[in-house]
């Protein structure tokens, strides 16, 4: 028993004696290298698209055309740079119709969770409905073609939340259009804010806008979002503009109204088109817009189908009319237009 109690102490003391020498040498032993950081994440997608019209217009033949046959590539680089370019392969439009529509080109800076974003670049300009309804892809267009004279403009915008339901964006841009240089040095700057409300199973969205700067002057008689459009004047222009978004149960309605001038001489009008879906795949639409001008005036009206055929392939079909009036000349105007197209 006595043996016993003696190997039991020793076997103690060895143990106390070697344990902090493995103490030490655990603490001691070298750590390897750090693994080094992963790379910034990137990833991007591209987006084909190709718009086939056929019109129909009072005094003109009829008429098959290639809108746009183009890509869409977006993606991201690491955690705090976004970015898209628009790459158009072939498009019946010319001059600064086709700015209108081609020329997204810009780089997104995006900072902490909720801080505003950073936009250089080509864009649509922040101002009334066009910085939530895209209106590229569609035959008729919104007043932007004559309140405002350009789409999409090179610059600089931030844009950000105050609060949970209202945003707001901020521009400054030469306009003048994409790829074009700025032609004469005074910058266009444009504001918007908007709050959505929301009314029960009912959302309401409005905004308020403000533009000032030099920008071109379409003649009423041309139309400068398909054709490119004849310019009158470069001029000093000054807008404000409340625009809306409201879905009511099926319903939606958009509209908008602008005022300001040009050089001191009075513009304004209004925009409103209404949709109703008949089911899933298809909707009507109807529409009313007028427009005045130093140079004249004009009244529009339009009504049309849309159908979704198959996933990313839509066809719709729109009819036109209205009158036009400028420099003491007036003229009717009927249009009918197809239009297929496909996305993938």
């Amino acid at each position: 028993m006595k043996r016993m109690l003696r190997i039991a102490v020793a076997c103690s003391l060895g143990l106390a004696l070697v344990a902090p020498g493995l103490r030490a040498a655990e603490e001691s032993t070298p750590v390897g290298p750090e693994k080094p950081e992963a790379a910034p994440a990137r990833s991007y997608s591209i987006r084909y698209r190709l718009d086939v019209h056929g019109m129909v217009e009072k005094d003109h033949p009829a008429t098959l055309e290639v809108m746009a046959a183009e890509a869409e590539v977006t993606g991201e680089i690491g955690q705090h740079f976004s970015y898209a370019v628009q790459i158009p392969f072939y498009t019946s439009m010319k001059g600064r119709g086709r700015g209108m529509h081609f020329g997204n080109l810009y780089v997104i800076y995006r900072g902490k969770l909720g801080e505003p974003t950073v936009k250089v670049g080509q864009f649509v300009l922040p101002f009334g409905n066009l910085h939530y309804y895209e209106t590229h892809t569609r035959p008729v267009q919104t007043l932007y073609r004559y309140s405002l004279g350009a789409r999409i403009d090179p610059g600089i915008a931030v844009e950000g939340y105050l609060g949970k339901a209202t945003e707001f964006q901020v521009a400054v841009t030469t306009g003048n259009g994409p790829y074009r240089k700025d032609n004469n040095g005074n910058k266009v700057v444009t504001a918007r804010v908007s709050h959505t409300f929301e009314l029960g199973d009912n959302e309401l969205r409005l905004g308020v806008s403000a533009l000032r700067g030099k920008l071109p002057v379409f003649s009423l008689m041309s139309e400068p979002g398909m054709s490119g459009g004849d310019v009158l004047e470069f001029s000093d222009k000054n807008r404000v503009a409340v625009d809306a978004e409201l879905y009511w149960g099926p319903y939606l309605m958009r509209a908008e109204v602008v005022a300001g001038d040009d050089n001191g001489r009075g513009a304004y009008g209004h925009w409103l088109q209404f949709s109703y879906p008949l089911s899933y795949q298809t909707s009507l639409e109807a529409g009313i817009e007028r427009w005045s001008q130093f140079s004249g005036g004009l009244t529009g009206y339009w009504a049309g189908i849309e159908h979704k055929l198959t996933e990313g392939k839509t066809a719709r079909l729109v009819f036109e009319t209205g009158r036009r009036r400028e420099g003491g000349m007036s003229m009717e105007t009927a249009r009918v237009t197809g239009q297929f197209l496909v996305e993938f």
